[in-house]
């Protein structure tokens, strides 16, 4: 053999798990047909939220006034947008290189195809491993086999959304999650029309009720069309889309139409040449192990969480899995973000999925920091189960994504409610807010009514 591992898929799932492994000792090379990164550092995470964050200092020019800043002309240049993204994109992209080279990893460039379960051919050259570890990732989806987006080519998804500037200032999107919201976050705020059709009867139905009535309401504030119920029927060629409600037939004209209905798993890599089966995608057990001896897989292939931080924990697992090592990852608490304006963060189950649950909510209007941000509106949401262990969590605040660490780590070791609140929290804070919302599961928060009984 000529390595221990080989890595096919250079993303976070990858490059995550190809480093790990060097870190273990062992001889490592990793397979990618395009960027070190993959679709989180080059056409997802990254690129949108440095988008997002141009969008929002611009769309907080509005409230300049009242902080007591003046200025004539704000504007805005959509292209050093993006030079400032792309920047930001390669800088990370040559970090993830240099750190890939400095472990010893050979990195190979081409598109690898598997020869069996302990080979994959790059061009004209094969290399052989004791292991593989499949982290192909995803790409953007445009409907499903069965229903066929008709007029697909007159659509841009989220790769060409975020390669450069979409033209017009009337935009359709076509979905209703994650990436849905965000573009729509993104437009609105730049000062774009926005249309939302969304499929079902509310938006990111992967959150709690609570969270799509409140973000919707946002969203709406903000000047984004948000229509439910929405099953489309076709985009012509002039951008018009044609759907139909339970009220009858309509349309929406528009200069560019994004769709963003889902990600689907590469797994054009030659898996039957290996003795592996798969549909949409690759069967694992809790060790990421795909039932072919030596073969394991991780992220967005597996089916399981499509995040960029669950690809490298899955990784990480299917490394130690492996090499016989203790796993010290805990997969089954995962975090959800969504970066609208306020944030969106979620972990655990929903109240909804706990039996006597036990539910204390903090509204972010009374929280200092977030009003010194300029934001009154918003929640911190903990559920804790019949034995008072925090089980689930739920953010819509200012920074919500970058504090919902403690609630993971809380639910993760089983924490019970006295032993969060306990923790002192620094004031002014919007992370305070989580002690509060703790408290208020047995009606103590401070700057809370009394609950009634």
């Amino acid at each position: 053999m000529n390595f221990d591992l080989i890595v096919l898929g250079g993303g976070p799932g990858g490059y995550t798990g190809a480093i790990r492994a060097a870190k273990l000792g062992k001889k490592v090379a990793l397979i990618e047909k395009d960027s070190l990164g993959g679709t989180c550092l080059n056409r997802g995470c990254i690129p949108t939220k440095a988008l997002l964050h141009s969008a929002e200092i611009f769309s907080g020019a509005k409230e300049w006034a009242e902080l007591g800043i003046s200025a004539e002309i704000v504007a805005l240049d959509e292209n050093k947008i993006y030079e400032r993204k792309q920047k930001i994109v390669s800088s990370l992209r040559d970090g993830v290189k240099s750190l890939v080279k400095a472990n010893g990893i050979e990195l190979i460039e081409g598109e690898g195809k598997l020869v069996n379960e302990h080979t994959i051919k790059v061009g004209d050259r094969e290399v052989s491993a004791d292991y593989i570890l499949l982290a192909t990732g995803s790409v953007p989806s445009a409907g499903s086999k069965e229903r066929p987006l008709i007029g697909v080519e007159y659509t841009v998804n989220s790769d060409d959304v975020l390669a450069s500037p979409i033209a017009g200032n009337n935009i359709t999107i076509i979905g209703a999650g994650v990436i849905a919201v965000e573009f729509a976050t993104y437009y609105t705020a730049i000062g774009k029309a926005v249309t939302l059709l969304a499929p079902g009867e509310r938006i990111i139905k992967m959150m709690s009720k609570d969270a799509s009535v409140q973000l919707s309401a946002v969203l709406k504030k903000q000047g984004v069309k948000i229509v439910t119920g929405a099953k489309i029927k076709s985009v012509g060629s002039d951008h018009t889309v044609y759907y139909e409600t339970e009220k009858g037939e309509a349309s929406v004209a528009g200069d560019a139409v994004i769709t963003a209905i889902g990600r689907k798993a590469v797994l054009d890599i030659g898996l039957e040449n290996a003795g592996l089966k798969a549909d949409k995608f690759i069967n694992v057990d809790d060790n990421m192990y795909t039932g072919v001896a030596g073969i394991y897989a991780c992220g967005d292939i597996t089916g399981k969480i499509q995040l960029a931080h669950f690809a490298a924990a899955s990784a990480i697992t299917a490394v130690e899995s492996m090499f016989g090592f203790k796993h010290s990852m805990d997969l089954s608490v995962c975090p959800s973000c969504i970066y609208t304006m306020p944030e969106l963060a979620s972990v655990g189950k929903k109240d909804t999925e706990v039996e006597g649950a036990k539910v204390g909510k903090f509204l972010m209007g009374a929280n200092g920091k977030s009003l010194i941000e300029g934001v009154n509106r918003g929640y911190i949401k903990v559920i804790a189960d019949a034995n008072d262990v925090v089980v689930g969590a739920e953010i819509f605040a200012v920074r919500g994504t970058d504090i919902m660490g403690e609630l993971s780590l809380a639910i993760s070791k089983g924490l019970k409610t006295h032993e969060v609140a306990s923790v002192i929290h620094p004031h002014p804070t919007v992370m305070e807010a989580i002690g509060e919302s703790v408290e208020d599961i047995h009606g103590l928060a401070t700057h809370m009514a009394p609950k009634r009984q």
